[in-house]
Parts: C-alpha cells; structure tokens; sequence
C-alpha cells in the first residue's frame, strides 16, 4: 500500500514522455507508484517505458494494453493503483518535482479528499499561467467551475472506485463529463495556489485540428453525462448556477467555436443553440456569464440566435 498511484497514459509520445518521466522520478515525496499503460502505443514508447522500469524498478509498474484512448486507459489503470490517492498525468505534460509532496500535504493538514493545483499551459516554450478564478465563497462551486481536467488533481482512490463514476471510453471530452462532479463525493477539497503542473499544448491535438472530427461532438454527451450525475445526486438545482454556465463555456462559446470553421460544423452549432434553449433558456442571466467580456457575450449571442455567418464575418473564419 501506499500513499500516491500516479496514473500515467501513454500513446504515440515518444517525444515528451522521457520530460515526463523524468519529472515523476525526480520527486521530492517518496512513497508513491507510477502506472505506466502503453496504450497501445505504434512508436517507441514502450522502450522508454522499459528503460525508466530498469532504472527505477520499485517505482514504475508497466502495462501493456490494446489501444482503446485516453479514458480506457484510465479506467483499466485504477484496478492497478495501490495507492490510497491518485494523480492523473498526461504522457506529454509534466509536473513539478515538489508537487505530490505539497498536494500530499493538503490531504494531512486538511483531511482533503480532493487537492486542487494551479498550472501552466505551455506553448512553444512559453508558459502562461492558466486561469484561476475566485468565483465563489463555496468551495464546492469553486471546484466545479475550476478547469475540469483530470489532471492537477490528487482525488482519494475511494471516489474514483464509486461504481457510479466511470470515464466515458471513446470520447474526448472525457475530464469534463465527471471531474466536475466529484465535489459530490468529497467531504473535503483544498487548494494550492501554486502553478505545479505544466500542460502541453500540441497543434496536432483533437482541439487544434485543421480538418473536422467528429469527436467534437462528444461535448453534447459528455456535458449530458455530467448533469446526469447531479441529478442522480439531488443536486442539480443547488448547482443549478454552475452548471448552466459549464453549458455557457464550453458549449455555447467553447464548442461553437470549435465548429464554426467547417461545414460540417454547421449543423452542430444550430443543436448548440437548441440545447440551450432546451435546458437553460434564461442563460443570460447566469452571473457567472455577466462578469464576461464583450466579445465572449457577442459569440454566445449570436450562436444562441444562430447567426453563424454573421459570426463568421466578425471573426473573420
């Protein structure tokens, strides 16, 4: 047993992975494991893998699966973990060597189950601080609105194992559909201001593509998913506020934006307008949206009245 299983996906990231693991290797705390899951990985990955298991036996435990993404390696890897806490860490991100003891240090001090960490998203060596925001005196709300990702996060194994949380396999958009969600579960979540996790952003990435996936419209799915889960909770209308403006974010501005570009992005933006007149006609008035700027307000406006040439225009896509 023991404290910290870091939960490491790897795929076709033979480039970044040694700065990955050279990151988690190099930690300051030292009671903590790392599953490695080749995914099925068609590059070198796996002799890399192999080189660190050589190096560092007692702490890199490798996996070898069928290629089935990122979320099915996340769930195949939580039957490994050992630990009574768990990381997520993207195979071409890395972190900083202090943060496992200082997120660690949270769950002593505080009895959190759920430590939260600033980070940095990195884009041709330059890092910028990603957003954080203070939006409530409710640390349950403040969780739900930080950046869902999986990552940045220490969550007790416990939350993670409850049957009625699973990550959506086949899907992007797979972070946002629970980690919301887990506040839920949590007796407790604290926070680290610090900036400890270094996120990569590719161009060749899902969200940066130049040709249309279908994959993009796995949001609708995902966010259904989520309200899904607080519903089943009883919990809907008490996160009612912060729910609607999740839908605000990444699916009236977020998603729109994403589609705008193609053609057959068009039908997908008019469902996005639909869906907002479904489940939150009244989004307008969402707090949270009115502390936005001009120009987020301009796009979600005229997607919701399904103006995309306009929108197009504007934009100049």
């Amino acid at each position: 047993m023991t404290k910290i299983s870091v939960i490491v996906p790897v795929y076709n990231v033979e480039k970044y992975l040694p700065k990955c693991l050279d990151s988690l290797v190099n930690q300051t705390f030292d009671d903590f494991e790392v599953i490695v899951i080749n995914d099925g990985s068609p590059d070198n990955s796996q002799d890399i893998i192999d080189e660190y298991q050589q190096k560092y036996p007692n702490l890199i435990k490798p996996f070898v699966k069928e290629n089935g993404g990122l979320s099915q390696a996340r769930n195949f890897a939580l039957d490994k973990v050992t630990g009574d806490y768990v990381f997520y860490l993207d195979s071409d991100d890395w972190v900083d060597t202090k943060i496992l003891e200082k997120l660690y240090s949270k769950v002593e001090n505080e009895q959190a189950d759920i430590v939260v960490c600033g980070a940095y998203s990195v884009l041709n060596d330059k890092k910028t601080e990603i957003d954080r925001y203070d939006y409530s005196s409710d640390v349950n709300k403040n969780y739900i609105l930080y950046r869902p990702s999986a990552w940045c996060k220490l969550i007790k194994k416990d939350i993670l194992k409850n049957k009625e949380i699973k990550f959506l396999e086949k899907h992007i958009y797979e972070d946002i559909a629970i980690m919301p969600a887990l506040c839920l579960y949590a007796n407790k979540i604290s926070f680290v201001e610090e900036p400890l996790y270094f996120y990569l952003v590719r161009e060749g990435s899902i969200m940066n593509q130049r040709k249309y996936s279908k994959s993009l419209e796995d949001i609708f799915d995902s966010l259904d998913y989520l309200g899904n889960l607080f519903i089943a909770k009883d919990s809907f209308e008490k996160y009612k506020d912060e729910l609607e403006y999740l839908y605000i974010k990444n699916l009236l501005h977020a998603a729109s934006l994403r589609f705008l570009p193609f053609d057959e992005g068009r039908e997908n933006i008019l469902r996005i307008a639909d869906t907002m007149k479904e489940k939150f006609p009244k989004w307008r008035k969402n707090k949270y949206y009115k502390k936005e700027d001009f120009k987020y307000k301009i796009i979600c406006n005229l997607v919701y009245m399904k103006k995309i040439k306009m929108l197009k225009k504007i934009l100049k896509v």
